[in-house]
Formats: structure tokens, C-alpha cells, sequence
């Protein structure tokens, strides 16, 4: 089956003195209600069909400039807070009222946060704090506690792929000492107390990359948690397949966490950083329609509301830190051969997690004595040294996803070579100051606000941009064309400007991305933008397979969504 998906050229509809339409809402089961203790807030969010790919989840409809059609997101929608926490109530650094729940402090306490590649290459998660201005900046107070949280977080993830005797670590955005980095941000008051505003204003702050999961402390206490999720339950584990594996559709995906849920034992920020990664998708054998599980005692199970399915004690309230409980739902370093996680979407193959362990370390932390129930019997006769062996997943070798070859190489070039071997036996002069760049220069960022317009009927298409706000100064810029939003190949390379004009389109649908670089390679590449050449009239039509159905208008492609008309 398939459906119409309209472009509205907004040029053409001011002129006709139109209006653009916004997306209506589904015909679907209400929100439930709010409940500001337990963090639950509905505002912004609206229920999805079940047919669409926000697959009875929330979208969070994204705010527009005047003229130009709306954007969604898909999201799990609110978690509530956990039993005798108040979000309202402020939580301050470090926290140590809570009670550690017995043999929670082992996941929980974690280490140092690994270092990969050069710490900002590949796929990355990028630890975000966000205040605004009416509440004040609060940052210093906090710093030493979120670098503290990060490496308790990390430690969530890499005791858990100890229990099936792998090996799994957060590829944090990190600096040249290996600590994670924290970027700031500042948002409105409305955006503090609605995630669909936040996502709209962050994304137009530059965190709209889609290498990047955006995992966010935000200064305010409206929620615990929310993240954005997409019901993709596929099991190809190559880097941008998966709606939540760095798909290029998918703008920055964004998940916070609020003050009054900073830090915990049990930790929230491993909760929202699993939705972030894909999990737990609905066809799982133990999920609810919630995204969530039904066999306790783990990090993603509790009864969510979503159906009449008891819960069920599997592993003991000391798991609870843990993901996974019989490592069959949603994350498995080792699954078993033809189980679900084999064949389907396995938040451990995700591209922003690493399988190699940092140089120097000892091997997996000793698993808890419950784990014996949770790992296939075919591990438990594994001998204890081949726990450090890690299972060959391809998807850990981060690279672009192919064959758009949008994304930034991962590979870091090596800058040692330029010295030659020998220099320090000989008494020859220097390297000539005229040498390839020096170490230092870093690739550019993303163009930004990259646009496709058809300025009159028939004129072709105009691309237009702004240079990238981050990364070394730019030599030019790269635009790559295709007929399909899955596969785009280089049109031109132009220096000296932040526009293009593709003279040469004829009358199809056109996908563009643009990308900038110097002397150290080619940053990464924009979100799409799409624009019909050549119309004859001012309205064109194009169809798309159900199943990867997008939103089309002359601004950016941001996400995947149903069209509403009926």
C-alpha cells in the first residue's frame, strides 16, 4: 500500500495568499492525565496510531517557522518517578539520602570514562546540562557530580554486558583528558516545561546532529524522564539502518532528565539512555505496549500502565541497577542463536556503544550471583578467561552510514607520521613550517539551517546555508543529490560560498545534503532538505513505501512520520 505525501512550496502558497496546513492529530486513545508529582506531563505530546511509526507512542509535534509544515518526533512519552521521590522537590549535587538498594552499588559505582578515537569521531553520546535564564545557571555546583554520574553510567552499561560475558562502554563525547564533556545550554522558560518546545529550540542550538544521542540534565524539576524513541525493531545492526542507530532521518535525538531525578542509585539517566538507543521495542517477548518490560527486577521493567500483564519477580531487587534480566528483550552482548535478540533490534549492537575494552583494564566485573538464571545455558560452561573476549559485532566499527557517505569518516588520521623516523638520530634541519596542517586542525561542524527553495516555477532548485558554528575554518563545501532519501551521491564541491543552484534539476523529487572541509577531512554531513524541480504548478506530489514514510517540505527532513490526511 502506499500514500500520497504532499510538498507545499511555500513561495507559491504566500503568493496565492494561502495558508501552509499543520499536521492534525490521530484519531486515538487520549493522553493521560498529568501528574506534576510523579512527573507526568502530557503537555505537547499527543497519542499515535498504532499504524504509524511512532507505533502508539506520542509525537511530539515540533514548532515552525510561519509558512512551513510541522516536524514530529516519536517519544515513549513521561516515566514517573520512582516510589517517595517528589520531582518538584530539588535534588542537590551528588546525592546520598537515597538508600542503596543490596548489591545495587556494584553496577552503580562504575569507573573512568573510556577513551575512543579522538573523542569526538563516529557516533557519540553527548552529555548536555540546560538551565535558563529565569531560574539561573547552576552548572559549577553540579560539574564534578555529572562527571560522577557519567561514570556510574557507563558502569550500569559495562556490568551488564558482563553478565553475558561481554564487554560494552558509552562512547561519551569526551576531551583530550578523557572526561566527558558537558555542554551548556540555555532554553526559554516554555521549553524548561515542555519537551516538544526543548526539542525545537535545542535542535536550533546546533544539537541536531544525527551522530549524536543527546542525553540532557535539565535544570528544572517538570519531569524525571523522557527520551525520544522509534518503534524500529529491525535487527540490522549497521550504523544508520535502525531509526535509533544513527539513522541520517533522525535529527539529534534528545532524552532528559530532570533535577529532582539527577543521580540516582538506581539511575534514571541508564533508563532514558536505553530509550535512546532503541529499547525496549514492542515485539520483545517480556515488553509492554509501553516500551517498557514486564520480568523484574530490572533497569527498563515496571508496570507502566500499558496493560494487564502482572509483573513478574525473575531476578532479584538487587538487578534492579541492571539491564535486562534475562538478557532477552533488549540487550544481550552474547544472544542466543535465532532467540529475539538475534534477529532483532539489540540496544548492545548500538553504534553508540563501544565493545572494546580501554586498554589496561582487568576483565568483566564479577557478575552477581542471580546472573547464573539469566544467561543462556550454553555460556555458563564458558571458561573465566574468555569472558574478556569480546562477540565480533560489526557495528562497533563506527564509519558512515553506507551508502550515503554523509557521515564523517571515524578513523582518525594519524598526525605522528608527518616527523619522520629517523629525526631524532640525525642532525638534519626541521620540517619545513610549510608542512600538512598541524595537529590541531579540526574538521568543521555541520552547516547549519541548510534550505532547498524554488525560488519561481521552473527555476530549479536553490540551496542555501550558514557555515558551521564549531571545527577548524572551512575550505568549502560539498553537496551531495538523490532521487531517494536513502542514497545520495556528490553533485558539486563549491568553495568561496554557502549557496548552490542545481540548474540541472528536471521534474522528480530531489534529496540534499551539504557538508563542509579543510586540510583535516569532511565534517559531518546536514540533516536532509527535499525540493521538487521544475514543477509546472505550485503543488507537487510523490509517494513513499508506508513503512519509511517521511515528512517532505522545503526546510529539513527531520524525522520519520504518517502523513494525516486522510
Amino acid at each position: 500500500m502506499r500514500r500520497l505525501l504532499a510538498i507545499l512550496l511555500v513561495s507559491a502558497a504566500l503568493a496565492a495568499g494561502g495558508s501552509v496546513l499543520a499536521l492534525a492529530g490521530p484519531a486515538a486513545a487520549l493522553v493521560p492525565p498529568d501528574d506534576s508529582r510523579l512527573g507526568l506531563i502530557y503537555d505537547g505530546l499527543q497519542r499515535a496510531d498504532l499504524n504509524t511509526l511512532c507505533g502508539g507512542a506520542f509525537e511530539a509535534v515540533l514548532q515552525a517557522e510561519p509558512g512551513w509544515m510541522k516536524q514530529v518526533l516519536c517519544t515513549h512519552g513521561p516515566d514517573p518517578a520512582p516510589d517517595g521521590v517528589d520531582v518538584r522537590q530539588d535534588r542537590g549535587p551528588d546525592p546520598t539520602a537515597e538508600v542503596t538498594a543490596p548489591g545495587a552499588a556494584t553496577a552503580a559505582q562504575g569507573g573512568s570514562v573510556p577513551c575512543y578515537g579522538d573523542g569526538s569521531d563516529g557516533y557519540r553520546v553527548q552529555l548536555v546540562y540546560a538551565s535558563s535564564a529565569a531560574s539561573g545557571d547552576r552548572f559549577a555546583t553540579y560539574a564534578s557530580s555529572f562527571k560522577t554520574w557519567a561514570n556510574r553510567l557507563d558502569g550500569v552499561v559495562n556490568t551488564s554486558a558482563g553478565e553475558t560475558g561481554g564487554t560494552r562502554h558509552v562512547r561519551f563525547v569526551t576531551d583530550s583528558n578523557c572526561d566527558p564533556i558537558v555542554s551548556q545550554v540555555t532554553l526559554s522558560a516554555g521549553a524548561m516545561s515542555n519537551f516538544t518546545t526543548m526539542a525545537s529550540e535545542m535542535h536550533a542550538d546546533g544539537f541536531n546532529r544525527t551522530d549524536r544521542k543527546y542525553l540532557v540534565w535539565t535544570d528544572a524539576n517538570v519531569y524525571c524522564g523522557i527520551s525520544e524513541l522509534y518503534v524500529d525493531d529491525s535487527g540490522n545492526a549497521t550504523p544508520g539502518s535502525n531509526y535509533n542507530n544513527g539513522n541520517p532521518f533522525i535529527q539529534g535525538s534528545i532524552g532528559r532528565v530532570d533535577n529532582g531525578c539527577w543521580g540516582m542509585t538506581n539511575m534514571v539517566e541508564a533508563h532514558e539512555l536505553i530509550h535512546l538507543l532503541g529499547g525496549v521495542q514492542t515485539t520483545a517477548p517480556n515488553a509492554t505496549p509501553g516500551f517498557h518490560c514486564t520480568d523484574e527486577s530490572d533497569r527498563l521493567c515496571y508496570a507502566d500502565g500499558s496493560t494487564a500483564a502482572p509483573m513478574r519477580q525473575i531476578c532479584p531487587p538487587s538487578h534492579e541497577a541492571l539491564y535486562d534480566c534475562r538478557h532477552d528483550d533488549y540487550f544481550s552482548t552474547a544472544p542466543v542463536p535465532g532467540s529475539y535478540l538475534s534477529t532483532h533490534w539489540n540496544t548492545a549492537n548500538s553504534a553508540f556503544l563501544s565493545a572494546q575494552a580501554p586498554a589496561g583494564t582487568a576483565p568483566p566485573t564479577t557478575l552477581p550471583p542471580t546472573t547464573t538464571t539469566t544467561v543462556a545455558p550454553t555460556t555458563t560452561t564458558v571458561a573465566p578467561t574468555t569472558t574478556t573476549t569480546v562477540p565480533p559485532i560489526t557495528t562497533t566499527t563506527v564509519g558512515p552510514p553506507a551508502p550515503t557517505t554523509t557521515l564523517p569518516p571515524t578513523t582518525v588520521p594519524p598526525t605522528t607520521t608527518t616527523v619522520a623516523p629517523t629525526t631524532t638520530t640525525t642532525a638534519g634541519p626541521p620540517p619545513p613550517t610549510t608542512s600538512p596542517p598541524p595537529p590541531t586542525q579540526a574538521k568543521p561542524s555541520t552547516p547549519n539551517q541548510v534550505r532547498a527553495t524554488q525560488p519561481t516555477v521552473g527555476s530549479g532548485i536553490v540551496l542555501s546555508w550558514l557555515p558551521p558554528t564549531s571545527g577548524g575554518p572551512v575550505t568549502g563545501y560539498r553537496i551531495y543529490r538523490g532521487t531517494t532519501p536513502y542514497s545520495q551521491g556528490l553533485l558539486a564541491t563549491v568553495t568561496g560560498a554557502v549557496g548552490y543552484t542545481d540548474a540541472s534539476a528536471g521534474r522528480t523529487l530531489y534529496y540534499y545534503r551539504v557538508s563542509a572541509f579543510n586540510a583535516a577531512g569532511e565534517g559531518p554531513a546536514s540533516s536532509l532538505v527535499a525540493m521538487i524541480g521544475r514543477t509546472a504548478t505550485a503543488l507537487g506530489f510523490v509517494q513513499e513505501p508506508i513503512d519509511r514514510q517521511l515528512m517532505i517540505s522545503n526546510t529539513q527532513i527531520r524525522s520519520p512520520f504518517e502523513w494525516l490526511w486522510s
